[in-house]
């Protein structure tokens, strides 16, 4: 397939695996445009914040891996061979090409990520008509080079965002089994009052909401998707005992775990 546009999709995983290994195919471009929600991804080894605005430019040969995802985490995506505009002028100049590799991710501002939506919307709807999707295509490839031209590209992250991205790696890998801020900042070297901190100041969300929003859906999939009993759920997520569990899944769903299974 040399084209293909997803819109308004929710699931990380159509484009993100949830173990490091894939790589984006050699010779084509992924753009990603992201509409509403968070989610945390790692590209090349760089972990990385999407939030409403957010643009992922994905050159060939570009490891991914996902981390988390809001619950109303919504994309457009697309993706084209080169070959699919054989017939158009080079697509992406070097010095373009040079910033995405270095800065795959940026946050358009509201004006910048109307246009984008809008081409991403007519790409869309347009793309029956083969000659009228790649005019469009290569109109969309050449407002965001006009975008990348004119990039800062920022040479260092800041101390803040380095602690919020090793926080949810940690918690990506522990959030089963520990459940106290305590062992995360002892892992960062620092306070868990500075660690809670940071992350309420990076997020707009707190240290014990990101821990429920993991344990959550882990508690909703196993649910869904097994034939585990409630008990053997809460030994795995490392509750106390199966009522603990069930009082907390109700506070963060409103429902018990037997009714959620139902449903």
């Amino acid at each position: 397939m040399q084209f293909h546009i997803t819109s308004g999709i929710n699931l990380l995983s159509e484009l993100f695996p949830a173990q490091t290994g894939k790589r984006t195919p050699i010779g084509y471009v992924h753009f990603v445009l992201t509409l509403q929600g968070e989610a945390w991804v790692e590209i090349d080894g760089r972990n990385l914040h999407l939030q409403k605005g957010s643009f992922l430019f994905l050159l060939p040969n570009v490891q991914l891996r996902r981390i988390s995802q809001t619950e109303d985490f919504l994309y457009d995506y697309l993706f084209f061979a080169f070959d699919y505009l054989a017939d158009f002028p080079l697509l992406l100049k070097t010095d373009v090409s040079d910033k995405a590799m270095n800065m795959p991710h940026c946050k358009f501002d509201t004006e910048t990520f109307a246009l984008i939506k809008r081409y991403f919307h007519l790409i869309n709807e347009r793309q029956g008509y083969t000659e009228v999707t790649k005019g469009l295509l290569f109109s969309l490839i050449v407002e965001i080079s006009r975008i990348y031209t004119d990039l800062n590209i920022a040479t260092k992250i800041s101390r803040q965002d380095e602690l919020t991205d090793n926080f949810f790696r940690l918690l990506h890998s522990y959030y089963k089994k520990e459940h106290t801020a305590t062992f995360y900042a002892d892992r960062l070297c620092v306070t868990d009052k500075h660690l809670m901190r940071t992350v309420k100041a990076r997020t707009g969300r707190t240290f014990h909401f990101w821990l429920s929003d993991f344990l959550m859906r882990e508690a909703k999939f196993q649910l869904r998707s097994t034939d585990k009993s409630v008990t053997q759920i809460a030994e795995e997520l490392s509750f106390p005992n199966s009522s603990f569990f069930a009082r907390f899944f109700r506070k963060c769903v409103g429902i018990t775990p037997l009714q959620f299974r139902k449903g």
